[in-house]
């Protein structure tokens, strides 16, 4: 990492696309493609990006970010179309802005099931998102941090592996790939021939360290996504950049296979959060691990 996270921005990728103009000022909105923008947060060091892909009949937003902008006038100002929100994981930086939204459907997994009955406190809002060493104000004129928290929300469709949510002219296919977490899944459009990605093939780090985090499971949902490889062409992940070419993915399965068998040479890094881990650094990725105590 730089001294400081916010050192390596702006990046310069997102001159390569339209940007919308909007009034929320806390999202940047690009046109990546026909029929699909990102919504990024660049003032975060999650740099979050959600992703909204729109049918025929109806749009699907992937994941809904950090929760400290109004996301629904954001997209609302970008379509009128219906908008179905689809979490890739439970992660607070994916359902920040869930609270806006009627229509949700998540992966039927009980890690889904407890945080959409329990939502997420302030407590722990406060440590993953509001710290200010996360972020670079001001706050948005609307947004109160004080209290800030993801209350519980309906989920109206729980999502099996296999299942295709259409949209009008495109679906999405559900591909369970845990690793970064239990319940994340990516998603397939073979129309548009982009794979959804998530957390598990982003430009940057990969998460193995959280609550039910495997990096074996990584390495197993790499395998299945290779199986499709001839379905997309592009990779559109939930942080950092949008828009990267597959080639991603067998790297990542190759980065994955080394560290579990003792080929790859790591690092001891502390994270923003202050947590210690190993870090595996590859040629356009990070694999992030615990640092396990061998001696319990």
């Amino acid at each position: 990492m730089t001294e400081n996270w916010y050192d390596a921005l702006p990046r310069p990728v997102y001159s390569n696309f339209k940007k919308i103009s909007i009034s929320e000022e806390w999202f940047e909105v690009y046109e990546i493609a026909a029929d699909l923008f990102v919504f990024y947060e660049p003032r975060h060091c999650e740099e979050s990006i959600s992703n909204l892909v729109i049918g025929q009949d109806k749009a699907a937003l992937i994941d809904t970010g950090c929760g400290i902008g109004n996301l629904r006038k954001a997209v609302e100002e970008v379509t009128d179309k219906p908008v179905m929100i689809i979490n890739t994981h439970t992660h607070a930086d994916h359902l920040g802005s869930n609270r806006q939204f009627d229509d949700i459907a998540m992966f039927d997994h009980p890690l889904s099931h407890r945080v959409a009955k329990e939502g997420v406190s302030h407590q722990v809002m406060q440590v993953e998102i509001l710290d200010e060493s996360l972020m670079v104000k001001p706050w948005p004129k609307e947004f109160d941090p004080n209290g800030f928290s993801l209350p519980p929300f309906r989920v109206n469709r729980w999502l099996d592996d296999g299942d295709r949510i259409d949209l009008g002219g495109r679906d999405l296919e559900v591909i369970h790939t845990p690793g970064e977490a239990p319940d994340h899944i990516c998603l397939l459009d073979r129309v548009g021939r982009i794979l959804f990605s998530g957390d598990i093939l982003v430009l940057g780090s990969v998460w193995t360290h959280l609550e039910g985090g495997s990096l074996k499971d990584l390495m197993m949902s790499y395998r299945r996504l290779m199986a499709h490889l001839d379905d997309f062409d592009h990779l559109m992940p939930s942080h950092n950049e949008p828009w990267l070419d597959k080639s991603l993915l067998p790297e990542s399965l190759v980065g994955t296979e080394k560290i579990i068998s003792g080929q790859a040479k790591y690092s001891e890094i502390t994270d923003p959060w202050g947590r210690r881990l190993r870090q595996y650094p590859f040629k356009r990725i990070n694999i992030l691990t615990p640092i396990l105590d061998h001696s319990l």
